[in-house]
């Protein structure tokens, strides 16, 4: 860390100050002397005092002329610090005007050069375009010829592909009519066909729905043969919803309406049960497992 000249100066001068004031000053210890000794300690401590003013002011003096010298240093810095500044300026100026120069003579030099492709392309141009127009006669002229010659030819091709054109047209008709044929076969088959597989499908889910009532009655026998019966209870009944795994066994029983104590007594006759009979057709048991049922008590 740097601390400014002028600070650094007034710390030594009252730092030499201080010396000063303190080296001259006198610890005596009180007696009783004769009053001409007072005398001679008053005048010597005037002198002392005025040797201080002096050493003060000589220093302030120093202090003074060394800030004078500081502050010329500074000023003839910034003095030569404005002097570059001016003349870097003054080179940035000669070095943008001679780039201007420099561009506009290459910019110049490539006008002309361009001005003289343009000659040299027009002049390839004309020379080409008259190139041309004498290739072009003798093109006619050949190609007159020959057309005469294709005119011939093409008369007799004409011919020759309108007989292979109608031969041709004759062929597909015939294909058509194959594949009109065909097609109206297969049609015919796969109506044949989705006829069968709906039958099949009816009879199938017919089967299915047969054997889905089976073995719902076979759960309600199942059910009902548990279900404890007591005459307070006679003309009640209770609907349930029951859920079955595949192998048949109660997974959820749950009371959708009826008499509270036959619906609690339906449930206890369920789960008695615990597994149900169920068909070994995978199609029927799919419908066995979610299905609503009513249980009554017998008479």
């Amino acid at each position: 860390m740097q601390f400014p000249i002028a600070l650094v100066v007034s710390i030594v001068l009252h730092s030499a100050m201080l010396l000063v004031l303190v080296s001259s000053m006198e610890f005596v210890t009180p007696k009783h002397t004769p009053q001409p000794m007072q005398a001679e300690v008053v005048n010597a401590v005037s002198v002392d005092k005025t040797a201080l003013a002096q050493q003060i002011k000589k220093l302030e003096q120093q202090k003074m002329a060394k800030q004078q010298a500081e502050e010329q240093r500074v000023a003839e810095l910034e003095r030569r610090a404005r002097a570059a500044e001016q003349k870097r300026r003054a080179n940035e100026q000669n070095i943008e005007k001679l780039s201007k120069q420099r561009k506009q003579a290459e910019a110049e030099a490539r006008a002309a050069k361009e001005r003289q492709i343009k000659e040299a392309e027009r002049a390839k141009k004309l020379k080409q375009e008259v190139e041309k127009q004498e290739a072009a006669k003798r093109r006619a002229q050949e190609q007159a010829r020959k057309a005469a010659e294709e005119a011939k030819k093409a008369e007799a091709e004409a011919k020759r592909k309108a007989e292979a054109l109608k031969k041709a047209e004759e062929e597909r008709k015939r294909k058509e009519r194959e594949a009109l044929e065909k097609a109206e076969q297969q049609r015919l088959l796969e109506q044949q066909m989705k006829a069968e597989m709906e039958a099949r499908n009816a009879q199938r889910q017919q089967y299915i729905m047969s054997e889905r009532d089976k073995y719902v009655a076979l759960i309600r026998s199942a059910i009902q043969s548990n279900l404890f019966t007591d005459p307070s209870l006679a003309g009640t009944s209770c609907k349930l919803n029951i859920k079955l795994a595949n192998n048949g066994f109660v997974t959820q029983v749950k009371t959708l309406s009826g008499h509270p104590q036959t619906c609690q007594e339906a449930e206890r006759a369920v789960y008695k049960t615990n597994q149900m009979p169920v068909s070994e057709d995978p199609e029927v048991t799919a419908q066995l497992r979610d299905i609503n049922l009513t249980v009554a008590p017998e008479k």
